[in-house]
């Protein structure tokens, strides 16, 4: 996804409970998170003036929190005021929306207890690319086991090895890596969760290695509303090449059809007409401006 930074756009950042200019928006470069990662936050969509999904992406936030043992003094209810207060604030109709929580400047000590914790939200104006047809490769960088990172946050931390794999991938001129796991198995690709279609039928990997994606969650119960079949399963990257269709989804990304997958150097497999990815492509883009 790509973004135009351009300030008329989103005017005001609401920063530790005050909205601040885009230019007046700044930390301290001894800021503990931007040494050390550590920051939690969440990708979330606004059509039409309103976040899709607010609630959802809020409790994860909150959870993300937890987990990596961040003390935010915002609620749940503050965060979902600020997100919409800053919305109408903005004027902003179709946007990105990112909140960040991170820790302070008052030591580079790793587990400090001197340290703030602080947030931020911003929205940036963004009307999603309908764009399919992408060129994936299996990328040599693997998913860690859930007991060396967890799995279940948006944190910073997470999206070291994402950042690399992807530039490894356009490098190479595709547009995305799809990742296995620690055991081999297929995941996801960088920022987006993936899917395969099989005689109308839809497979998705088990969520046990990845981040089990709000979109796909709501992709999940979609396609089920529609009538097709659903199977969460383990998939070896063999079987790909058995697959009529691939698509992806995330926030940011929305459902975008897959043209090619390089299973290998010698190895690459062409996806057909994609009838059942464009139909949920529609309908979702129904779903999110109810």
């Amino acid at each position: 996804m790509t973004i135009a930074v351009n300030n008329k756009f989103f005017p005001f950042i609401w920063f530790n409970g005050e909205f601040v200019s885009w230019f007046d928006a700044k930390i301290h470069v001894l800021t503990h998170s931007l040494h050390y990662a550590g920051a939690a936050y969440e990708g979330e969509r606004a059509y039409n003036g309103k976040i899709f999904k607010l609630k959802e992406h809020t409790e994860r936030l909150i959870n993300s929190v937890k987990t990596l043992h961040l003390n935010l003094k915002y609620s749940f209810q503050d965060i979902i005021d600020a997100h919409q207060q800053l919305i109408a604030k903005n004027n902003i109709e179709d946007a990105y929306v990112r909140p960040l929580i991170w820790r302070g400047d008052e030591s580079l000590g790793l587990a400090s207890n001197l340290l703030s914790v602080n947030m931020l939200i911003l929205a940036v104006h963004s009307v999603p690319r309908k764009n399919s047809n992408l060129k994936l490769h299996i990328s040599n960088w693997q998913k860690p086991h859930p007991k060396a990172m967890p799995i279940e946050c948006k944190s910073s931390g997470n999206y070291n090895m994402m950042i690399i794999a992807e530039k490894e991938a356009q490098e190479k001129g595709f547009d995305d890596a799809l990742l296995l796991d620690w055991r081999g198995l297929v995941a996801e690709c960088t920022t987006t969760n993936v899917f395969f279609v099989q005689n109308e039928k839809i497979i998705t990997p088990v969520a046990d290695a990845f981040l089990n994606g709000i979109t796909r969650q709501t992709i999940i119960k979609l396609a089920r509303n529609l009538g097709y079949s659903v199977e969460e399963k383990y998939i070896n990257p063999e079987e790909i090449d058995q697959f009529d269709e691939c698509f992806i989804t995330g926030t940011a990304a929305e459902v975008k059809g897959i043209g090619s997958i390089a299973i290998n150097e010698s190895k690459q497999k062409i996806f057909g007409q994609s009838s059942v990815t464009l139909h949920l492509q529609q309908e979702y883009a129904k779903l999110v401006r109810l």
